[in-house]
């Protein structure tokens, strides 16, 4: 979470060339939060999350818990296997749900939120010391209030729900 003006030029110094942009969104954000995915999940990572739970007693039957760490491992083997060995695409799908879930907990409290994709992830990843860790950025999210002179009064254009749903 970037909260400060040091941190949030931090980042906006990292948005360059076509991505130059939204240095501005950034500088200009109340606060701005670079969410990161963990390149892959091996099994130290498991075992340590199992662990974790195992000692905040997250599962009162050790037997549950024995299934829940099965089964977790055999969906990470699934989704590995979905994803041809590219299991960064499924995590990344994860971080997007939190995303989500961020961007309705900001509307809730009447704060904006904007997504931003548009950034390159090695040139943020160097910025904030990422490169050679187990993490890559995934997406931007800048917050704040809008801009009242910038906020376009106009309708937003979208297909019909024919289009784009299906009824059975």
């Amino acid at each position: 979470m970037l909260e400060t003006q040091d941190g949030k030029d931090k980042l906006a110094d990292a948005l360059v060339g076509r991505f130059a942009d939204n240095a501005e969104k950034v500088r200009n954000a109340s606060h701005a939060i670079v969410f990161t995915t963990r390149k892959d999940i091996p099994d130290t990572h498991l075992q340590e999350i199992f662990e974790k739970e195992r000692a905040d007693g997250r599962f009162a039957d050790p037997e549950i818990q024995k299934g829940w760490e099965a089964g977790a491992s055999n969906f990470v083997e699934i989704q590995t296997e979905n994803y041809g060995g590219d299991v960064l695409h499924w995590l990344e799908k994860n971080t997007y749900l939190v995303v989500g879930a961020t961007m309705m907990a900001a509307a809730s409290l009447g704060v904006d939120a904007t997504p931003l994709e548009g950034f390159d992830r090695t040139t943020v990843d160097a910025a904030f010391d990422l490169t050679d860790t187990d993490y890559t950025t995934t997406l931007l999210l800048v917050l704040g209030y809008p801009d009242e002179a910038r906020v376009s009064r106009q309708p937003v254009s979208r297909l019909d729900a024919e289009k784009i749903f299906t009824h059975m």
